[in-house]
């Protein structure tokens, strides 16, 4: 493993994940009335793409000595993945937690991440690398990495396949996905990435892990200690230029379903009905 001499930082890399819990996508109950998410009756799970990026953090932290800070913007429950974390081999989880920031889309979402962030370098020493999820599953937006980056203004790659840092020259050359084939990317430091789903396979915790996990001692911050945010209407549902304004459920009524005869018979009939069979 490369030492501190050997860095061109001059210490360890510092690696910040950003985490979220999310309702299981395949337990997921609309209330009828209100026609939103009810969370009451929802299995609350680890965002899996955020799986795959937390694991990559322990990678850098087993192969070049990474300090590792998991962080979240959540409700108090969220303190389940962080020690969560920890037990698996995060150094810290810093939860990120106020009324304030309920309701909020992704961009005082990312802007309060940016925030925590922010105070995390103070406190803790520079962030080098901040990782992401690809996108959440409960919004699939695929925003918060890029919106921290621009909040932060650091460089970014987006739907990353693999990143490996080089302590002698302090840069990650990572591999990014696109359509067809793939690109090798050279990120200078500090940068936000974010990775795909299933890089990797995270790691299962030991059981000292999971006892250090127990043990160990949040960071717990609300609206009042990030000082980057200087005004409560730029965060939570104020701070939202977006809002959701309903949720359609679909019964299945809709759908009919028609037998058709011989092949030659149901040629003709989807022909004259016009329906497009495995189009491109």
């Amino acid at each position: 493993m490369p030492t501190v001499n050997d860095s061109k930082l001059g210490r360890p890399i510092h690696v910040a994940v950003c985490m979220k819990m999310t309702p299981d996508a395949t337990d997921l109950t609309i209330d009828p009335v209100k026609k939103t998410l009810d969370r009451s009756k929802v299995k609350n799970i680890i965002n899996p793409p955020d799986e795959n990026a937390f694991e990559l953090a322990l990678h850098l932290k087993d192969r070049v000595g990474a300090q590792v800070t998991v962080v979240t913007m959540g409700p108090p429950f969220f303190d389940v993945m962080l020690r969560e974390t920890v037990a698996r081999g995060a150094d810290r989880g810093v939860l990120i937690t106020d009324r304030a920031f309920a309701g909020a889309d992704t961009y005082p979402t990312s802007l309060t991440l940016a925030a925590g962030i922010k105070r995390i370098s103070r406190e803790f020493g520079d962030v080098d690398l901040i990782l992401f999820g690809e996108e959440t599953t409960d919004a699939s937006t695929g925003q918060v990495g890029p919106g921290v980056a621009g909040h932060l203004d650091t460089d970014q790659a987006t739907y990353i396949h693999s990143l490996e840092y080089d302590p002698k020259t302090g840069e990650c050359k990572a591999l990014r996905s696109i359509g067809g084939g793939h690109e090798v990317l050279k990120l200078p430091l500090p940068a936000c990435v974010t990775c795909e789903l299933g890089i990797n396979t995270p790691r299962l915790a030991s059981l000292n892990g999971k006892l250090r996990g127990i043990d160990t001692e949040l960071v717990v911050w609300n609206l009042g200690d990030l000082t980057d945010i200087q005004e409560p209407t730029w965060v939570g549902l104020k701070g939202s230029p977006t809002i959701v304004g309903k949720v359609d459920i679909s019964s299945g009524d809709e759908r009919d379903c028609k037998t058709l005869g011989g092949a030659k018979d149901a040629v003709d009939e989807l022909f004259e009905r016009k329906v497009v069979v495995g189009g491109a």
